[in-house]
This record gives C-alpha cells, sequence and structure tokens, in this order.
C-alpha cells in the first residue's frame, strides 16, 4: 500500500511539474534565447529562482519516493532480538495463523523442526509464517518511511505550486527580444525630458538618434547616437515613464 502510493506519486508529481514548467517557458523560449541565458537571469531573477525552487522541489520529491520504494525488511536476526516487535507481529499482526497463534508457538514448532519431530503441515507452516513475518517487516518499514515521506511531499507539493505560480507571472506571457539593431522612438511623458538627458547624458533628446540592440522590446538595451551621449549601450529606469517603439 505504502510503496504503491509513493509509486503512483513518483509517477505523477514530477511529470506534470515537468511539463507544467514546460508550457510555462513554451512561449518564451524565444526571448530567452534572444537575450541568452544571463541576460534572462539578470532580467528576470525572481522568476529564475522560481525555477529553480521547482527544479529543487522536484527532484526532492523524486528522492522521497525512493526513500519509501527502497524500504526493505529488517534482518532476520534483529528481528528476533527485538521481543516486542516479535511478540507483537504474532498477537497483533497474526502472521501464524491459525497453527501458532503465539510467538512461543512458532518458536516450539522450530525447535521441533531442527529435530526433524514437527509434522509436514508444521514445516509447511513454519516457511509461511517466516514470509509472512518478514513481509509484514518491510510494511511497517515502508509505514514508517511514509509517514516522514508525507511530511516533506506536502512542503515540496507546496514549494512546486509557489515556483510555478511565481514563474508564470513575474514575466511578460509572450516577451519578444530584440533581434536586430532597430531605431526606435522615445516618448516621454511631459516634463521628463530634463530628466532623460541628466541621466543619460545626451543634450537633447530631438537631437539624440536610439537604436535598440538587445534585451526584450519591453525593456530593451538602447545605443544612444547624439551630442554628450553615452559611448556604451544604456538602459533607461523603471522609473523614467519611457515608451520605446520601433520608429
Amino acid at each position: 500500500m505504502y510503496k504503491d502510493t509513493a509509486k503512483w506519486l513518483l509517477t505523477f508529481t514530477p511529470i506534470t511539474a515537468v511539463i507544467t514548467l514546460a508550457l510555462t517557458l513554451g512561449p518564451r523560449l524565444n526571448a530567452i534565447v534572444g537575450i541568452g541565458l544571463d541576460g534572462w537571469v539578470r532580467r528576470f531573477p525572481v522568476a529564475t529562482a522560481a525555477i529553480v525552487l521547482t527544479l529543487a522541489a522536484t527532484v526532492a520529491v523524486v528522492a522521497l519516493c525512493r526513500y519509501v520504494l527502497l524500504a526493505e525488511a529488517t534482518p532476520w536476526t534483529e528481528l528476533r532480538k527485538s521481543p516486542t516487535w516479535w511478540s507483537r507481529a504474532f498477537s497483533d499482526h497474526a502472521v501464524g495463523m491459525p497453527l501458532f497463534p503465539a510467538s512461543t508457538d512458532f518458536e516450539a514448532a522450530e525447535i521441533r523442526a531442527t529435530t526433524d519431530e514437527a509434522t509436514s503441515a508444521q514445516q509447511s507452516a513454519l516457511a509461511a509464517t517466516t514470509l509472512r513475518i518478514q513481509a509484514l517487516s518491510e510494511t511497517l518499514n515502508a509505514k514508517a518511511r511514509f509517514l516522514r515521506f508525507s511530511w516533506g511531499y506536502g512542503i515540496c507539493m507546496l514549494l512546486i505550486v509557489t515556483g510555478l505560480s511565481v514563474a508564470a507571472f513575474s514575466v511578460p506571457a509572450t516577451p519578444e527580444a530584440v533581434t536586430k539593431p532597430t531605431k526606435v522612438a522615445i516618448l516621454l511623458p511631459d516634463g521628463a525630458e530634463r530628466r532623460f538627458t541628466e541621466t543619460t547624458g545626451c543634450a537633447t533628446l530631438d537631437g539624440t538618434t536610439a537604436v535598440a540592440v538587445g534585451g526584450l522590446w519591453d525593456h530593451p538595451a538602447i545605443r544612444l547616437i547624439g551630442p554628450g551621449c553615452p559611448a556604451g549601450q544604456w538602459t533607461p529606469p523603471d522609473d523614467l515613464g519611457m515608451v520605446i517603439t520601433p520608429a
């Protein structure tokens, strides 16, 4: 039961998480390729962290399920050294029924089997009971692991759902990358031209030619050409209120 549940979760959860993540990143793949992985990480650090968190939680789910699936029976000698476990296996779990209702009955039959005094029915019952004891030990060990697993699984699922949600809503639905240098028009709200010149060093906005050379269209890297303009690329700050469109 416990291993079957872990196996089902191992089949369902990682595949669902990976497919959802692929559907989330699919529409944005061209943008990622366009600006490069490094550019994407710098542009969307929160979304990147959410993706990494989702993948890490998915790997953790796989490890937790594997932990349950690898549960085995405790070695026979260790089972015999635990009087409480050994007695309860017969009294609570009825592993010896019908011939061995108590652990002492099983032990007495074992002694008779070593001296060839046990009947064929007792010998068959001894073999069957031994298998049931080992199966019970494996089941109880899997149960103990599953109880620990359930807490970790719940936390991982919360992290996966949170990571997928943040990744989906922290970036534009279909961001477009600037794939080639494109002349653009810079539109500013009233009174913002002075801030533009102070920020960029350009003498005037009207005397400046702007060319988008990289990044995404919602926040491109711009090469400004004109009196006083910087030599390198310039990325407009968000608080400037600029609207950039292809000229």
